[in-house]
């Protein structure tokens, strides 16, 4: 069972306002039931990443597109494998492959 995304807080929402968390609003089911189109996240830019997390990440291929997809596993390479929970709408690394850690925006932390 994967684990289901905080409510952020008012300390969360402090460290948004400092500029430490970044704010995304979800577009499209891939991650579907976890999250769904339009609600919006926070993300920490500085959190260590661990198999199982859900991440914001630059498309490896669409310059400016910003996609979440929950960390399946971390190559010995230091690449990630990404899967979206709803496999039926989701492109992701089954379809364009590794990527680089360097595309990693933030760790998803909380719902807002």
């Amino acid at each position: 069972m994967r684990d289901e995304i905080p409510v952020a807080g008012i300390a969360e929402w402090l460290r948004l306002l400092l500029g430490r968390r970044i704010g995304f609003k979800v577009v499209g089911d891939s991650m579907v039931p976890g999250l769904l189109e339009g609600e919006r996240i926070l993300t920490d830019p500085k959190a260590p990443l661990s198999q199982g997390d859900v991440v914001l990440v630059r498309h490896p291929y669409k310059t400016g597109v910003r996609i979440i997809k929950r960390l399946s596993s971390i190559e010995p390479d230091g690449r990630l494998f990404l899967e979206g929970d709803n496999p039926g709408a989701s492109s992701d690394s089954r379809t364009f492959g590794l990527i680089s850690r360097g595309d990693v925006i933030g760790k998803v932390i909380s719902k807002i």
